[in-house]
């Protein structure tokens, strides 16, 4: 019993040496993909969007305009959808960790990927700019992770805390 758990502890030992020497040459992100596998961002269709099971997800949607029932009901602002857009924008670029990614500009619908600030986990973060008025507007965000099937609420408390940022006066 004694040799079979030492063995056991080597090979864990030794596992994680190359998965340590895996980030060291490749970069924690390329190593994740290579590990985990690469990650698929699909389109975001809100009003078709069907979600997961899982929980390491988390969606904000106005009444009626998504077709599954979101976490949280898409708050209207009083400001041109042009101005909440730029607001958001300005409060993302204040965000660690945050790359842009796909833009359908006509939509106005935006994705972006965050990662976690150790491990390099990616999530995922789709959002659409929905005029109302003229003069108001709201937004459908979906917030997701890529890799698990627990996000431990991460997904739900950032999108949260951009909601209020975004809530705040400029």
């Amino acid at each position: 019993m004694g040799r079979r758990r030492a063995t056991t502890i080597r090979a864990l030992l030794a596992l994680l040496c190359l998965l340590a020497l895996l980030a060291a040459v490749m970069g924690r992100e390329k190593s994740l993909e290579v590990v985990l596998g690469a990650i698929e961002v699909q389109p975001v269709d809100f009003p078709t969007l069907a979600l997961s099971p899982k929980p390491n997800q988390f969606l904000v949607c106005p009444p009626g305009y998504c077709r599954a029932k979101p976490h949280l009901l898409g708050p209207a602002f009083a400001a041109s959808v042009e101005e909440l857009r730029q607001r958001w924008i300005k409060i993302l670029s204040a965000q660690p960790r945050i790359e842009a990614g796909a833009v359908d500009e006509g939509g106005m619908q935006y994705d972006f990927i965050q990662r976690t600030e150790w491990m390099r986990y990616p999530d995922s973060i789709t959002v659409r700019f929905i005029p109302v008025t003229a003069d108001s507007a709201t937004l459908a965000i979906y917030s997701r992770s890529h890799y698990g099937g627990n996000d431990f609420g991460v997904n739900e408390a950032r999108i949260r805390a951009w909601l209020d940022l975004l809530g705040r006066p400029a």
